[in-house]
């Protein structure tokens, strides 16, 4: 991570180059997450995907289909998340994959 971030501020985070190590591909997922424009998404689908729903000795169970990948972790993606110090963290152990920027 070139530049030095503050935590309490909003970052730019874009992928630089692919990761190779699922657990890498999974804090990127955690991070991008967090992303306003990916939780507003996150929660139109919650409410667009029909839950289904069937009788199991004599009690209503629901089937909750299952949860869609809202964020992209492939180069050239870019993500608006705020600067904790844990997110800071997790950043800089993704190295050189990440180039990350004041918004």
């Amino acid at each position: 991570m070139a530049v030095q971030v503050k935590p309490g501020q909003w970052i730019q985070v874009k992928i630089v180059s692919q990761q190779k190590r699922e657990a890498a591909i999974k804090t990127l997922r955690r991070l991008f997450e967090q992303d306003p424009e990916a939780r507003r998404e996150r929660t139109r689908l919650s409410k667009s995907r029909p839950i289904k729903t069937h009788i199991r000795g004599g009690r209503v169970w629901k089937d909750r289909p299952s949860r869609l990948q809202v964020v992209k972790t492939t180069p050239g993606a870019s993500y608006r998340i705020f600067a904790s110090v844990s997110v800071l963290r997790d950043l800089n152990s993704l190295g050189q994959h990440v180039e990350v920027s004041p918004a």
